[in-house]
């Protein structure tokens, strides 16, 4: 995930602006601390870990238990199709926190 320019100058991201039931201003402090822990994998994947104080880390945590209730909404509905998805839950959390970071970029749009 990348952070560049600064967010409270966007026109495209107000923060007061909902992203999954949270303000923008809200989820951020949580984000750009996982943005600043995240480390490579020799898989190419990325991993985090990071402890919050409560009031930095409960509305992304929120916001991301909204995001994954989506994921399994879209799931359930998948069942019987050439769709459906057998995501463990890392697979889901990791989902999620893809979904929110396109929701603040401003290619989905929750509240």
């Amino acid at each position: 995930m990348a952070v560049t320019g600064n967010p409270y100058d966007s026109e495209a991201m107000k923060v007061n602006e909902l992203i999954y039931g949270e303000s923008v201003e809200s989820l951020l402090p949580g984000l750009l601390a996982i943005a600043d822990n995240m480390k490579p994998a020799k898989d190419g994947s990325r991993h985090f870990s990071v402890r919050l104080e409560p009031e930095r880390g409960n509305p992304l945590y929120r916001a991301l238990m909204r995001v994954e209730a989506e994921l399994l909404s879209e799931d359930a509905d998948a069942v019987g199709t050439p769709h459906e998805s057998q995501r463990s839950y890392e697979e889901r959390a990791a989902d999620a926190l893809v979904r929110l970071a396109e929701a603040l970029g401003g290619r989905r749009r929750r509240s």
